[in-house]
Parts: structure tokens; C-alpha cells; sequence
């Protein structure tokens, strides 16, 4: 194994353990977390956890770490991604603070045990600390240049109204927590829209009510059809593939992607599944792999490739598409399907699972890298 391949496997261990030490904290709070626990949770030993971490403590302060290096850069990238304009600014900071990635609700549970904490510890407190003065500087500094450009410096307090609005993030943190999984994002976007619309009605617009939620897309009413691609669609799935071997931090490659699919469509080596609306907007695609299962006697389908473009998620496509896969094994006499995703896709995984999907707990995946 070289080096590189080494600190790799040490660096996935260590995140393993990160995610299960979230899960742990999120499940028995922080005073009750254990070492046995987050071991159980990650599927390793005890002695494996002692190799990444010298203690308890030393876990836990890692822990921390990594949720507050996860927020600066969703934050950070929210802020270098948008225009300088003030308004724009502050509205980078909510979005990347509503993301769903970094509230989910057992990472709120992990956020509120540690500031409860932070009082007793230094080091809780530091790294907390120096969170919430960051981001505040940030609110702060747009909300100075928002009342400038209404003219209200007289009649306006920047730093009251920064301290409005980080408390308002926060409170929208707290109800993450407490509803959990069924907390309406864009529902709790609307209304900071409407708080600051209504203290700056010069940088932001009111939203207006229909315009507030994009409706579902379903096949049976037809504004989402779902086809199987061939090499006539190869032009329209291309680009989905594409997009999709990015999300997976490759690099950019049009051609690479084309090459790819039209291989497997001509020599029959998956089945590709196109989904649109009724504009004909492609919105997503699934490709599956077959396979045969010599216990069973019986082909399966691998899903392999699932991906939906940013603008339609949560709408009901990838859904929809794991549904058309359904037919396929059926209509072919699969056995069963199988599919892998990241132990942190958390969204994925209560798809899969709210489709009848269950979680392998008995048999460990290996891989050979021979590249």
C-alpha cells in the first residue's frame, strides 16, 4: 500500500469515527457518550479507536473541530460564491446556515451539547466562541452597509439588528432540533426573508406566497415522465452523468461522460433511466448494472448511478426513478436490488429506506484499488 493510499484509509477511519461519535453524542447526549459506544456505531474496536485517538476527550474535541471547519467553509464558500452586494451577503449566510448538510438535526443536538458545555471548558468554549464572533462580524459588516445605503444611520442600530438576525439563525437551529427530519427549510427561508424585507425594504424584496414552494412532480399526472435512454437520449443524459461524476469531486469532462454511457447503451451492459418535465427540462437520471447471485440462482440490478439536478430536488424525482427501477427488476425477475451510498447522505438514506430498502448490517464490503 503506498503512503498515499495509507493516510486515505487512516483519514476515512478518522471520519468514520467523527460520524459515529455525532450520532453517538446525538443519541445519549454528551455526558453518557462512551468509547464502546461511537465504537459500536463506526463497526470497529475499541483498540481501532484508541489508534486515531488518545482519549475520549481528545475524540470529542476532534469532533467539534470538524463541525465548526464544516460550517466556516459552507459559509465561506456561500460568501466567495456570491456578489459583494451587502444584501446578497447576509442572504449567503442564511442559506449556508439552512444548509441542509450541516443542520441536520442529530448535528444541532451535537452544536447545542457542546455550547452547554462550553461554560465548564476552555477549549468548547474557544472554538464556539470563535464561531459565533466570526460569523457575527460578517452579519455585522453587511447590515452596516444595508442601513448606510437606506440612509437610516440615525434611526437604525447596525449591531442590534446583526444581534436580530444571528438570533434568528439560532432560533431557527433550535426548532431544527426539535422537529427533526421533518423541519420545512424553505418554509424557515421565507420567513427571514420576510424579517429582513421588513427591516430593510430597500434590499429585500417580500415573498410573495406562490411563489414560495415549487410543487411535487409525479408520473401519474404528468409533469414528470421518465424514459429508458438510448443512444437517441445519449445528448441528454450525457450532461446529468457529468454533473453527477463532479458531486463526486471529479473533474469536469464532457467527453469522458458521453464516451461512457454510449459504451454501456450499445453493448446493453446497464439500463439508464431519463427523467423531465413537462417543459422537457432534463431534471435526473438512474443507471443500473445487472448481476447474478449464485446463492439465489437469480440476476439482480445494481444501482449504481443517482443523481437530480440541484433546482429539482426534494420534488419527488429521485423517488420516481427508484420507482422505475422497481418495475425493472420486477418485469426482469430480480431478485433483488442493491446499492451503496456515503454514511453521511443522509437524505439518501431515508429515501432508500422509506422505499422498503434495508441497511446490511451482517457482511463487511471490501475493495481492491488497482489504480
Amino acid at each position: 500500500m503506498s503512503y498515499r493510499q495509507s493516510d486515505n484509509k487512516l483519514s476515512e477511519s478518522r471520519r468514520r469515527l467523527i460520524d459515529a461519535t455525532i450520532s453517538a453524542i446525538s443519541e445519549y447526549g454528551l455526558a453518557k457518550v462512551t468509547l464502546a459506544k461511537i465504537a459500536g456505531i463506526a463497526g470497529m474496536t475499541a483498540g481501532s479507536v484508541n489508534f486515531h485517538f488518545s482519549s475520549k476527550d481528545a475524540l470529542l474535541l476532534d469532533t467539534l473541530r470538524h463541525l465548526a471547519d464544516e460550517l466556516d467553509t459552507s459559509i465561506d464558500g456561500a460568501l466567495a460564491a456570491t456578489t459583494t452586494a451587502p444584501s446578497d451577503r447576509l442572504m449567503a449566510i442564511l442559506d449556508a446556515s439552512l444548509d441542509q448538510s450541516i443542520t441536520q438535526p442529530r448535528k444541532m443536538a451535537v452544536w447545542f451539547a457542546f455550547i452547554a458545555e462550553a461554560r465548564a471548558r476552555e477549549d468548547y468554549q474557544r472554538i464556539c466562541g470563535i464561531r459565533d464572533r466570526k460569523y457575527f462580524e460578517y452579519i455585522l459588516q453587511a447590515c452596516t452597509e444595508i442601513i448606510r445605503a437606506g440612509g437610516k444611520q440615525g434611526q437604525m442600530n447596525a449591531r442590534a439588528m446583526a444581534n436580530a438576525v444571528q438570533g434568528l439563525i439560532e432560533e431557527v437551529w433550535q426548532e431544527i432540533l426539535y422537529a427533526g427530519d421533518s423541519y420545512d427549510r424553505e418554509d424557515a427561508r421565507n420567513v427571514c426573508m420576510a424579517f429582513l424585507a421588513s427591516v430593510f425594504p430597500w434590499s429585500f424584496a417580500m415573498p410573495r406566497a406562490g411563489e414560495q414552494r415549487k410543487s411535487p412532480l409525479r408520473t401519474k399526472d404528468k409533469t414528470l415522465r421518465i424514459i429508458r435512454a438510448g443512444e437517441a437520449e445519449l445528448t441528454r443524459v450525457s450532461p446529468l452523468f457529468d454533473l453527477y461524476r463532479q458531486f463526486y469531486q471529479q473533474p469536469a469532462d464532457p467527453g469522458l461522460a458521453r464516451k461512457f454511457l454510449r459504451n454501456n447503451i450499445r453493448k446493453a451492459q446497464s439500463v439508464i433511466f431519463l427523467a423531465s418535465d413537462q417543459s422537457g427540462q432534463d431534471l435526473g437520471f438512474t443507471q443500473l448494472y445487472p448481476g447474478w447471485c449464485s446463492v439465489a440462482g437469480a440476476p439482480f440490478w445494481i444501482l449504481y448511478d443517482l443523481y437530480v439536478s440541484r433546482e429539482a430536488r426534494q420534488r419527488g424525482v429521485a423517488r420516481a426513478l427508484m420507482n422505475e427501477a422497481l418495475k425493472l427488476a420486477r418485469k426482469t425477475r430480480a431478485c433483488r436490488i442493491d446499492l451503496e451510498t456515503a454514511v453521511d447522505n443522509y437524505d439518501a438514506q431515508a429515501l432508500y429506506e422509506s422505499l422498503g430498502y434495508e441497511r446490511d448490517t451482517e457482511f463487511f464490503k471490501y475493495s481492491l484499488e488497482l489504480a
